[in-house]
């Protein structure tokens, strides 16, 4: 065995370390982990049906509903689940663990280029040590992304430190991968690169740096031309759509209409101890031999700190997604600070033996795979809600009782005629699952609503969840809608089964009922 060539690629240890972590949520349950991955399966499987379209047919039926993510991840699972003949869940299940090691092994090579060898074993370590790793082993667009941001950023940095263009232009092209797969981490790669230009104009006063910006972007302004002559020549309409409305008029939008900020005891929970314990020893280091690439690094944490606190500056933000794109730069330098303190050991002569170094790392190694693995193993990072005034609601994995339903809609929908229901979450797992269209009207209807506006919208079912209720001193029994983050929850103010004649209009029937669900269908 050659210790020095495993030496060499020692960074590729933590990575097969997160394969084998995230495996274990992905053999214990059944289903693939989040709720976003339901509507990313959808997504795949209208691909696979209709080929490259702009709206979902299933979702507000009858006009359809944008799709507002790029489909770089969704032609990837079409394509393996096509090519493999498996159902599209369960491929989506078993590339968890892939993701989530190639999402380390890409910041643990970066880490190497940057600060060497133990630096690069150390920070894809600390990643496993941080709570975000939960984040890291779900199945979407932005863990997919991810891989290549990493690269793109330290391609651009070793562009401009080298001042060899070809970097930029690999970077660039890493970029477009990063833009055809994810929205939000397209807009964190272009905020880091432009954070990168404008710090090495400040320290060079070279304006030849503007060069690499260009070759970084000259790949996306090629494709952002030729969608222009495509849409111009094919579809006019869109292209016209596009120039009054913006690209909104697609699904893609750049702004949020509400906030979710975080506390620091959120940031200290989520990023985790180790990381930033090592990450103020890199700090101090890196203080004491101010080197270039340590005010990249310091840049890069600094930018994506301040856009996870973009509600600081009026803009809205979700701070929590932004915290995996602020982890990557806080492990690199978190590893850096462990290799320091490493090679003090190493040296230092109040230690009679040279190993105690090389036990500290390890056990810190091991430390961190330890809390990795308690932290996936965790039966709450499986199940995924949403809490309102009403209490909580679980959204994923799907419940028995939707299984039940959507296997009753496969057997016995009349597709050509959509859904109402009262909960939009099982709505989007009943389209997926059962290809049945959901109308989001639900508020619109109601006992009185007459026939013939049913059969104009071409609705022929009414769901109602018998979960979503609440006390009233009313004696009538009403709905009350509740915002949520995919649309309205619609909550009745007393028992569903026993109030059902009084809900449903004289011409709908009840045809399937079980534990949470009344499915009722509407004659016309």
């Amino acid at each position: 065995m050659n210790l020095k060539r495993i030496y060499n690629i020692s960074f590729i240890i933590p990575a097969i370390a997160v394969f084998f972590i995230a495996l274990i949520p992905t053999l214990k349950y059944g289903w693939p982990l989040s709720f976003d991955i339901i509507y990313h399966v959808q997504y795949a499987q209208i691909y696979t049906q209709y080929g490259f379209v702009l709206k979902d047919p299933l979702l507000n039926a009858p006009s359809g509903l944008n799709i507002g993510y790029p489909p770089l991840f969704h032609f990837l699972i079409a394509g393996l689940g096509t090519l493999l003949k498996l159902d599209y869940f369960q491929i989506a299940k078993f590339m968890q663990p892939i993701l989530a090691m190639f999402i380390v092994l890409s910041v643990s090579y970066v880490a190497t280029k940057f600060y060497g060898k133990i630096a690069g074993i150390s920070t894809g370590f600390l990643i496993l040590s941080s709570y975000l790793i939960t984040r890291i082993i779900l199945p979407l667009p932005e863990n997919l992304a991810l891989i290549f941001i990493p690269l793109a950023v330290y391609l651009y940095y070793k562009s401009i430190d080298k001042k060899i263009i070809k970097y930029s232009l690999i970077s660039g092209f890493l970029f477009l991968l990063v833009i055809s797969t994810h929205s939000a981490a397209s807009l964190c790669l272009f905020l880091v690169i432009t954070s990168f230009t404008i710090l090495d104009l400040i320290l060079k006063r070279d304006i030849s740096t503007l060069k690499n910006y260009g070759a970084f972007l000259v790949f996306l302004v090629a494709l952002i031309i030729c969608g222009i002559i495509i849409l111009f020549l094919f579809k006019p309409d869109i292209f016209y759509n596009i120039i009054h409305h913006g690209l909104s008029i697609i699904g893609y939008t750049a702004t949020l209409s509400y906030n979710q900020p975080m506390s620091i005891v959120s940031y200290l929970g989520n990023i985790g101890s180790l990381i930033l314990i090592f990450a103020a020893i890199g700090t101090l280091f890196a203080l004491k031999k101010m080197e270039k690439k340590h005010l990249f690094i310091f840049i890069w944490i600094l930018t994506m700190f301040l856009l996870s606190n973009a509600y600081w500056f009026g803009i809205n933000v979700i701070s929590y997604r932004v915290l995996i794109y602020l982890l990557i730069p806080l492990s690199i330098l978190g590893g850096f600070g462990l290799s320091q303190v490493y090679y003090k050991f190493k040296e230092h002569k109040l230690f009679s033996s040279r190993s105690f170094g090389t036990v500290f790392l390890i056990s810190i190694f091991a430390l961190s795979t330890f809390l990795g693995i308690l932290t996936v193993d965790n039966p709450k990072i499986a199940k995924f809600g949403t809490t309102n005034e009403f209490g909580y609601l679980q959204i994923a994995p799907p419940t028995d009782s939707e299984v039940d339903i959507t296997k009753w809609f496969n057997e016995n929908g009349n597709k050509s005629r959509s859904i109402l229901i009262s909960n939009i979450y099982s709505g989007y797992f009943i389209a997926t699952e059962s290809s049945m269209p959901i109308h989001y009207g639900f508020g619109k209807f109601n006992k009185s609503t007459s026939k013939s506006v049913f059969e104009k919208e071409n609705i022929g079912y009414i769901v109602y969840d018998k979960r979503l209720t609440f006390t009233s001193k009313n004696k009538t029994i009403y709905a009350k809608p509740v915002n949520s983050q995919f649309g309205y929850l619609y909550y009745y103010s007393g028992n569903i089964s026993a109030h059902i004649n009084e809900i449903i209009p004289n011409y709908a029937k009840v045809v399937y009922e079980n534990s949470d669900f009344i499915i009722c269908k509407v004659e016309y």
